[in-house]
């Protein structure tokens, strides 16, 4: 918990914004993905790799993760090692990797970067690539659902995207 609230303020002063997605939101967006056992997940600005953990037990995928701040990434890799996950997380920016692999894509991330995500998707993403976004649409990318958010479960608005 210590090392959490460490974690936090830490990326509140770079303004690095570290916000995890609760457990049903996790649950809710590995069921919207429709994951099949051997895909490839990544989950981008993976944050504590939750997602990872989870799509990777529940579903048999390859998880692999990017995340850009050091304090973060030391804590997916504590989960990861906790969870005997074989999850490969990242610490490095998703611009800078090849996307190319990927059956679905997670992601958490503020509006301000999803225009650029968007056109990355588009010239990386092999056709019928799914990506499930959470809370934030990304605009260019053709939406094949949108599920509105429920504050009684705790769970936010879900976009799904496919390539």
């Amino acid at each position: 918990m210590c090392l959490l609230l460490v974690t936090v303020f830490v990326h509140m002063f770079f303004l690095i914004p570290y916000v995890p997605s609760n457990n049903r939101a996790v649950d809710n967006m590995i069921r919207v993905a429709k994951l099949k056992p051997n895909e490839t997940v990544f989950d981008l600005g993976c944050g504590d790799a939750r997602f990872l953990i989870e799509a990777e037990k529940k579903a048999r995928v390859k998880a692999i993760g990017f995340e850009i701040a050091p304090l973060v990434y030391m804590l997916a890799i504590t989960r990861k090692f906790i969870s005997g996950s074989k999850a490969q997380i990242n610490l490095r920016s998703f611009f800078n990797a090849d996307l190319h692999s990927a059956n679905v894509i997670f992601c958490y991330l503020f509006p301000n970067v999803m225009e650029r995500l968007a056109e990355k998707i588009k010239k990386e993403c092999k056709r019928g690539t799914r990506i499930i976004s959470n809370t934030f649409s990304i605009p260019g990318l053709k939406l094949v659902e949108k599920i509105l958010k429920d504050p009684k479960k705790g769970i936010p608005t879900i976009y799904v995207y496919k390539v």
